[in-house]
C-alpha cells in the first residue's frame, strides 16, 4: 500500500509541475496573482505532507524533505525569472548593454527609496517583504535536511550561493538587475528568522512534527489526503482551462492598433489624466475592448476603460526599474512611473531615459 501511495504521490507532483510548468511559459508575463501560485505549491507539499504521516516510516520522511526542496526551488525560480518578468532571452544584447548602468552596491539605497519616497504600497510589498521573506522557507528546510545546517556557517553559505545563482540566472535570461539590497534582505530575512528557530528552541520541535505522524488517526489522514488531491488536481484543471481559452483570446484579440506620426510631430504631447499625465510621442493609438468599441488611448485611461492596476493583460512586461515599469506592444512601448503614475507611450523602440525620475 505504501509504495501504490508513494507511486501516486509522484504521478500527481509531476503531472502537476508539468501543467504549472506550461502556465509558466504562456503567461506569466501577464499574471501577477503570486497567492495563487503560492496556494498551489502549499497544496503540493500539503500532499507530500500527508503521504508521509500515513506511510509513517524514516525513509519516506527522509525524502519528504528533499521533494519539499524541490518544490521550493522550483517555486523561487518561478517567482525570480518567470512570473511577471520580461520575456527572458539568453545573454539579449540590448538588456546587457543597460545592465551595468543600473547595478546598486550602494548598501540600503533601494530599501530606503522604498521606505522614504511616494512608492505605491504594493512595489513596496513586493519589493522589501517580498525580498524578506523570499528564503526564509529555505532556512527552515535546511534545518529539517541536516543538523549541520543549525550554525550560522552552514546556513550563510548556502544562502548566499543561492542568491548568487539568482542574480546570476537573473543576468544571463535578462530578468532582473543586480541590487546589493537584495542580498541584504534576502540573507537577512532568512538569518533573522533562524535566529527566531534557534532563540525559541523551536528547531527539535519542529523536526519532530515532520518526523511523526502526529497521532493523527488513519481515516482522519485519508479524508485529508483525498480533499487535498481533489483541491490539487482542481487547479490543474483551471490551468489547463485558462491555457485553452485565455492563450486563444490573448492571440485573436488585438486590443491596439497604432501608427506612428513622421510629418508636424514635435515630440511629447501631454495630456493631464487628474491625478497623473499621459505622454505620447509622435503615436496615434486607439483601444478596443472585449465588445469591439473603439476609443483613443486617451479616452481609455480618463474612461477608466483600460485597468491601470492590471496593464500586463494586454501587454507584455519588459523589465521592471527601480522607479518604472516597461510594458511593449507589437507596435509601442509605454512605460509607467511606480510613484507619479505618470504614463510615457511611444514607437515600439522608444527607451526609457528615467523620465520617471
Amino acid at each position: 500500500m505504501d509504495k501504490k501511495l508513494i507511486i501516486f504521490n509522484y504521478i500527481l507532483l509531476l503531472f502537476s509541475i508539468m501543467v504549472f510548468g506550461e502556465y509558466l511559459i504562456n503567461f506569466a508575463n501577464y499574471s501577477s496573482v503570486f497567492i495563487v501560485f503560492l496556494l498551489f505549491f502549499i497544496l503540493l507539499a500539503l500532499h507530500v505532507f500527508v503521504i508521509g504521516i500515513i506511510c509513517n516510516k524514516e525513509k519516506i520522511y527522509k525524502q519528504n524533505i528533499k521533494l519539499y526542496l524541490i518544490l521550493y526551488i522550483i517555486l523561487l525560480i518561478s517567482l525570480t525569472i518567470f512570473i511577471e518578468r520580461p520575456d527572458f532571452a539568453l545573454f539579449d544584447a540590448k538588456y546587457i548593454g543597460t545592465y551595468a548602468s543600473e547595478i546598486n552596491l550602494i548598501p540600503f539605497k533601494t530599501i530606503i527609496h522604498f521606505l522614504v519616497d511616494n512608492v505605491n504600497l504594493g512595489t513596496k510589498i513586493y519589493n522589501l517583504v517580498g525580498n524578506l521573506i523570499a528564503l526564509m522557507p529555505l532556512s527552515f528546510l535546511l534545518v529539517l535536511l541536516n543538523k549541520k545546517y543549525e550554525t550560522y556557517k552552514g546556513q550563510l553559505k548556502v544562502l548566499f550561493i543561492t542568491v548568487l545563482l539568482i542574480e546570476f540566472f537573473q543576468f544571463i535570461l535578462s530578468a532582473g538587475r543586480l541590487d546589493i539590497d537584495d542580498f541584504i534582505l534576502n540573507i537577512g530575512g532568512a538569518l533573522l528568522f533562524f535566529t527566531i528557530l534557534k532563540k525559541t528552541k523551536l528547531i527539535n520541535p519542529i523536526r519532530h512534527l515532520f518526523n511523526s505522524d502526529l497521532n493523527i488517526p488513519k481515516l482522519t489522514k485519508y479524508i485529508l489526503l483525498v480533499l487535498i488531491t481533489i483541491a490539487i488536481i482542481v487547479m490543474d484543471v483551471l490551468f489547463i482551462i485558462d491555457l485553452n481559452t485565455d492563450r486563444n483570446t490573448k492571440q485573436e484579440h488585438d486590443y491596439f492598433s497604432s501608427y506612428e506620426i513622421t510629418d508636424n510631430c514635435n515630440g511629447l504631447r501631454k495630456v493631464e489624466m487628474g491625478n497623473y499625465n499621459l505622454y505620447i510621442d509622435c503615436v496615434d493609438i486607439s483601444f478596443t475592448d472585449e465588445e469591439d468599441y473603439h476609443f483613443t488611448l486617451e479616452e481609455a485611461l480618463e474612461q477608466n476603460i483600460i485597468d491601470l492596476n492590471n496593464l500586463n493583460k494586454y501587454f507584455k512586461i519588459v523589465e521592471f526599474l527601480e522607479d518604472a515599469t516597461i510594458y511593449r506592444d507589437d507596435e509601442f512601448t509605454l512605460f509607467t512611473c511606480n510613484s507619479s503614475k505618470d504614463i510615457y507611450v511611444g514607437n515600439k523602440d522608444m527607451q526609457y531615459n528615467g523620465e520617471c525620475s
